[in-house]
């Protein structure tokens, strides 16, 4: 993985306020000043910083500190989402993952392209909704390069190095996207098709070595008995 690790030292929140995108457009502006400075503090506190139960250096999310400093996260906050019709909620989704633009052509390193669509308006009793159109849209997302994470205040992911830890839990319910990366293994291992589309893209980091880690390599290795999968030339 080529992200860095460090600490966010970037410029206040005000950095991401021009270029969040609001549905409704007009009407919210004090709810965004304010949730938007709630999932920036998450991720720069919390998300972006180590964890004493994640079984592993670095913070919980390396992706993000990179991001951050980056300037490459991107924030679209869609009020009156209430999750009270689970298709409007997938479609809203979906049709945002399809607009998610590809990485550069001939781009060597990790995009670091990142986009959080948050749900404030997402009512306690339907945070299992974004839970199933979470499900409902990852054959989609991996299709077009991506990956995609669900995040809500009682979200029971969990941690893949520590099964206790429930890492997936925010303020705000939301959905992040972003390119995948070579690391991501951890999550596309389990099924035939995920895993076609990883091992196109990165079969060939795991032939020339660059990735070392012991269990990226047993998942791949696994993945690829299982599913037969030949090297790429």
């Amino acid at each position: 993985m080529t992200t860095s690790t460090k600490p966010f030292d970037g410029p206040s929140v005000g950095r991401y306020r021009s270029d969040t995108v609001v549905f409704p457009a007009h009407g919210y502006d004090e709810r965004v000043d304010t949730d938007l400075r709630v999932l920036v503090d998450w991720l720069q506190d919390d998300v972006g910083r180590p964890h004493p139960d994640l079984k592993r250096p670095g913070p919980l999310c390396p992706f993000v500190p990179a991001a951050l400093n980056a300037g490459t996260l991107r924030f679209e906050f869609r009020y009156q989402v209430t999750g009270d019709d689970p298709g409007e909620l997938r479609g809203v989704l979906a049709d945002r993952l399809r607009r998610f633009p590809p990485p550069a052509a001939g781009a060597q390193k990790t995009s670091l392209e990142c986009l959080v669509v948050a749900l404030p308006d997402l009512a306690q009793e339907n945070w299992t909704a974004l839970d199933k159109a979470h499900a409902d849209l990852k054959d989609l997302a991996v299709d077009h390069g991506l990956m995609i994470g669900q995040f809500h205040p009682d979200c029971d992911e969990r941690s893949v190095r520590n099964h206790v830890l429930r890492a997936s839990r925010s303020p705000v319910p939301l959905l992040a996207a972003r390119h995948m990366a070579s690391h991501d293994i951890l999550f596309l291992h389990d099924c035939p098709r995920w895993f076609d589309a990883y091992h196109k893209q990165f079969s060939a980091q795991f032939v020339d070595g660059r990735v070392n880690d012991p269990l990226m390599l047993g998942l791949f290795a696994a993945a690829k008995r299982r599913y037969r999968q030949r090297e790429a030339p």
